[in-house]
């Protein structure tokens, strides 16, 4: 098979400028696609830098003006403490005025004690009384038997109830704190008095005891010419104070 080429024919000069026209319309499309990628590339830019701005300055810290006030407290522990009296001078005297030199069977003697907080002491306390016993039950010692009553008094009134500490004291209405209007306890033996008895601060008030030991009846002839001796104890315990009573 064979071909052949026509004469080679030059463009006239429409053809040149139609093509000059197309050639500079795609130059500026380019140019125009270009500066529309070159916008965007500055708009994206600018976003992250926007963001990167914003996420700085929600992380900062405003600066502020601070002041501070202190408030201090001091304290101080309460005291507790107890003194007896035997005749109502507060003399520290302990032994017990017992006029009991000459007992026979079927006697009776009697003697107060007086107890209160000291001056200084700043709570309310309670009072219970225990009795030591005489232990040897030979002698005397095996038929004493004793009873007690009490009464809270104001202070300076321990003279009067000295005065008061006898029979009759066992007949009208103060209460027991050992054996009752028709029985007694054995010396010989030991133990805690009934109840607890209530004292106030500061000297605040007296508790008064009157004491009756008898020698009964029917003491054996054996018991002549011999002793006993016994304690009472007076414990004490503070107990929670208002501060309006204790300063009081």
């Amino acid at each position: 098979m064979r071909f052949s080429l026509g004469p080679l024919r030059a463009p006239n000069p429409s053809e040149r400028v139609s093509a000059e026209v197309r050639s500079d319309g795609r130059r500026q499309n380019l140019a125009r696609e270009q500066r529309q990628r070159r916008l965007r590339n500055r708009r994206i830019k600018a976003v992250l830098a926007g963001g990167l701005v914003f996420g700085i300055g929600s992380a900062a810290t405003l600066a502020a003006w601070t002041d501070t006030e202190e408030a201090s407290g001091s304290f101080e522990a309460g005291t507790f403490n107890i003194e007896l009296a035997v005749d109502g001078s507060w003399n520290n005297t302990s032994e017990m005025n017992f006029d009991a030199a000459g007992m026979y069977p079927g006697s009776k003697v009697y003697a107060p004690v007086f107890v209160r907080t000291t001056p200084d002491t700043t709570m309310n306390g309670e009072l219970i009384v225990s009795s030591a016993g005489a232990g040897n039950s030979t002698g005397i010692a095996g038929s004493l038997e004793y009873r007690a009553v009490t009464e809270s008094i104001a202070p300076g009134q321990e003279g009067s109830f000295s005065d008061g500490c006898t029979a009759s004291a066992f007949e009208g209405s103060l209460p027991f704190i050992f054996g009752s209007t028709g029985s007694h306890e054995p010396l010989l033996t030991g133990g805690n008095g009934d109840g607890l008895q209530d004292l106030n601060a500061a000297s605040g008030d007296v508790r008064a005891y009157c004491f009756e030991v008898t020698l009964p009846t029917d003491t054996p002839n054996d018991a002549q010419g011999t002793s006993a001796e016994n304690t009472w104890t007076f414990g004490a315990e503070s107990v929670e104070t208002p501060s309006d009573t204790a300063a009081s």
